[in-house]
């Protein structure tokens, strides 16, 4: 299978190279400058009409939507490793909280996100409200008990665990995370693996700053 992804800084390309990297398949990389308008040039639409990143060209077939080429991915790759087989038991919590990780984790940190893009590094962690930390806190109680074990699905490690450690990575980045909270250590944990130091040394596109733990400031007050 040739695999192309198109990525760029502090985009959801993360969570699909970080799954490349954990299915261990080979793929190529083109990371796009969106400050210069890239990602609109007419090249890059005829990959993604819309111009969004990321965008995987599979076999010179693009695909677009991250959720759906991780589905695609793990559900291909992984021999049942990262994805539940159908029939298995927890194939249902498998979807479930794939879907839930895009649709209802990610949104709620889409503010802090964008704001701290106007901002140094150093006040990443600043830039969430108490408000935002209450509420991304109430999105991740249903997935508060799996933390402690290090992976959501009873079954084990699975592709959710790499979809939702981009989405709490980037929240710990932005303050939205307490420092002695569950889904930090859980988070921390996932940066730990093989896949994430595999992702560091083949991925000077990124900026270092997208790929390290935040400086912590001590203001988060979430429990998260």
């Amino acid at each position: 299978m040739d695999l192309i992804l198109y990525t760029a800084d502090r985009s959801r390309g993360l969570m699909i190279a970080w799954l490349l990297e954990e299915l261990g398949v080979p793929y190529r990389t083109r990371c796009l400058d969106l400050a210069s308008g890239e990602h609109k040039d007419l090249a890059y639409r005829a990959v993604h009409p819309l111009g969004s990143v990321p965008a995987l060209v599979i076999d010179g077939e693009p695909m677009v939507e991250s959720l759906a080429m991780a589905l695609f991915l793990a559900d291909a790759c992984s021999a049942g490793e990262l994805a539940p087989l159908p029939g298995h038991p927890d194939r249902s919590r498998y979807l479930q909280w794939m879907v839930y990780a895009t649709a209802t984790v990610e949104p709620k940190l889409a503010a802090p996100f964008v704001r701290s893009l106007g901002v140094p590094v150093e006040d990443w962690p600043e830039v969430s409200t108490d408000a935002e930390r209450r509420s991304f806190s109430e999105v991740l109680g249903p997935l508060a008990a799996s933390f402690p074990r290090g992976h959501i699905l009873p079954s084990g490690f699975s592709a959710v665990d790499l979809l939702l450690g981009v989405e709490l990575h980037w929240a710990d980045q932005v303050g939205l995370l307490a420092p002695e909270s569950p889904a930090r250590s859980y988070v921390s944990r996932l940066r730990a693996r093989p896949s994430w130091a595999r992702l560091v040394d083949r991925s000077p596109a990124l900026s270092t700053h997208v790929l390290e733990p935040p400086v912590r400031g001590g203001r988060g007050t979430s429990q998260a």
